[in-house]
């Protein structure tokens, strides 16, 4: 019988290198802007450290989905963690801001490489029948990574200097390069490739349903990312710090359970029942004064969109042939940087007119949208499986 663990060798130097390479990432978000500041730069060139960061990423991942179709996939994750590292410690030798820009893309080039083959290998890595479980647990090094970071990014960056937050990060992409030697990526069958299309690559047609509730899920993420610190200054919720942490720890714990649902059930029932919870903590927050009501929001969050994600990105991947799971990983990650693009700009024009309470009042309802989308997809799948 074939061996159904999860937590081999591989995976669990994957899942560190993973997380290595989200910390060392995202402890700079925060900071970026106040060094670019630093250097008279206008508000315009702070927009565009976040812009190009995303276009660099976005344009890069359907020829990374075309590579991975039949090439050695971990010489290319190596590669875009070396990137990684290389790129970042170039940071504090650049006083120009617009080479420092152009560096912000060649930074998501980098960034897009390295989650779409990392999040490919460790598909070939999972048993097929724990699926739904493996991607919930190695999105945890995502999860928590993206959640720490920022944290830890202020806090070297005001107990110390930008230099050694720097070379922090060069550190810790160092050691995610060294965890991925350890790493086993089988070879990939060799396959005649159809032309290069990059339409095709930048849209796997196949997974257009699951990208489209990607964008739409990500929605409320934006929200969160863009307006909560600011809301809680408003509301005078001191310890907003709180909706991270317990979101991120909700998310963990859940994530051998919620695995194993999707394995079982299948992707709509879970998605479901995580849509609407994710609708009731967007609701909740925005009526929130207290810390109490904070946590609830923040446990219904981590419960809803924290399970959500995972989820999504295992349906993606199955609803391709295996030559073309570093497309749909591809697909899923440019799904999920355009909905948070989308939120960020739509909802910062919005937050002219409405308040923030309002806000995720009506982007909560983005929720209960992919609800009402998944249960369909439900509807006809079950109505074909009666006409077999």
């Amino acid at each position: 019988m074939k061996n159904q663990r999860i937590f081999n060798k591989s995976f669990l130097f994957l899942f560190t290198s993973n997380l290595l390479v989200f910390i060392g990432f995202e402890m700079l978000l925060p900071i970026l802007p106040a060094y670019m500041l630093s250097m008279n730069a206008s508000s315009i060139h702070v927009g565009l450290v976040t812009t190009l960061f995303t276009i660099g990423a976005v344009l890069i991942r359907p020829f990374v989905g075309y590579y991975l179709i039949d090439n050695q996939r971990k010489s290319l994750a190596i590669c875009a963690s070396a990137a990684l590292m290389i790129i970042t410690m170039l940071y504090p030798f650049l006083n120009i801001i617009w080479l420092l820009l152009l560096l912000r893309l060649f930074h998501g080039v980098a960034w897009g490489v390295s989650t779409t083959a990392n999040s490919t290998i460790v598909v070939d890595l999972i048993p097929k029948t724990r699926l739904g479980e493996g991607i919930g647990y190695f999105s945890i090094s995502t999860t928590v990574g993206a959640i720490i970071a920022p944290s830890i990014g202020i806090l070297i960056y005001d107990s110390f200097s930008f230099d050694i937050l720097i070379w922090s990060s060069v550190v810790l992409s160092l050691l995610a390069v060294i965890a991925l030697q350890f790493v086993y990526s089988p070879t990939t069958e060799k396959r005649e490739k159809k032309p290069f299309r990059l339409l095709d690559m930048i849209f796997e047609k196949d997974v257009w349903f699951q990208a489209l509730l990607t964008v739409i899920t990500t929605l409320g993420f934006g929200a969160i990312i863009t307006f909560v610190v600011l809301f809680g200054k408003q509301k005078e919720l001191d310890h907003i710090f709180l909706f991270f942490l317990i979101n991120a720890t909700v998310a963990t714990l859940l994530r051998p359970f919620t695995g194993k649902w999707y394995d079982k059930k299948g992707p709509w029932s879970i998605i479901i029942m995580s849509a609407v919870l994710g609708f009731l903590s967007l609701f909740i927050l925005s009526y929130a004064t207290n810390d109490l009501q904070l946590i609830i929001a923040a446990i219904l969050f981590g419960a809803g969109y924290g399970t959500v994600m995972p989820c999504l990105q295992t349906w993606t991947v199955q609803n391709v042939r295996e030559e073309k799971r570093g497309a749909a990983n591809a697909t899923f990650f440019s799904s999920f940087d355009v909905g948070v693009g989308i939120s960020s700009f739509v909802l910062g024009i919005l937050a002219e007119w409405i308040s923030l309470e309002m806000i995720f009042r009506f982007v909560s309802l983005s929720f209960i949208v992919v609800a009402v989308l998944v249960y369909k997809d439900y509807l006809i799948e079950k109505s074909r499986y009666k006409n077999i």
